[in-house]
């Protein structure tokens, strides 16, 4: 039995020193990939080295950027209420120009008119006088030369001022 136990004990022996063998081989294994692990770790430690400073600047113009965004924001909204205030006054000063056309007009038409009308009817009355004395009728009035051109004058200057409210009207129109 002490062969048995010999035997036992010389293959208990080599299954320890083969599990050792294994466990060295494991190790070797993992060191491998550790230092592959290792390796890739300090590449990728590389890497973010190199993008650290290039990430720093980004943030930077971001930053810069950010910065003249809220500037220009800041003036945009400083112009539109300047631009709201402008747009105002010339609201008023539309108001206020229209307002005054209205009143002008108002207190100007009425009096023009009546001296529209009251030049017409004297033109037509004056029209009418004329065809009355050119009509031949017992009775008839001379008139002379000179005072054909009088009343013929009249007539031109009637003319003239009407021509010249006409033209007022015309320009206040406008």
């Amino acid at each position: 039995m002490e062969d048995a136990l010999q035997y036992t004990h010389l293959a208990v022996n080599i299954i320890i020193i083969l599990l050792f063998l294994g466990l060295v081989v494991l190790v070797f294994k993992l060191l491998g990939s550790v230092k592959l692990i290792t390796e890739k770790f300090e590449k990728l430690s590389t890497d973010v080295k190199d993008l650290k400073p290039k990430v720093e600047t980004t943030v930077e113009k971001i930053n810069s950027l950010s910065d003249n965004v809220n500037l220009l924001v800041t003036k945009f909204n400083g112009h539109a209420e300047k631009l709201g205030t402008v747009v105002d006054r010339i609201k008023e000063t539309a108001d206020s120009i229209i307002d005054f056309e209205q009143e002008l007009q108002r207190k100007i038409e009425p009096p023009v008119l009546d001296t529209v009308n009251t030049i017409s009817a004297v033109s037509i009355g004056i029209k009418t006088f004329f065809e009355k004395l050119t009509q031949k009728r017992p009775g008839k009035i001379e008139i002379t030369d000179d005072e054909y051109e009088d009343i013929k004058d009249s007539m031109n200057e009637v003319n003239h001022e009407l021509e010249e409210v006409n033209s007022k009207l015309t320009d206040l129109q406008r």
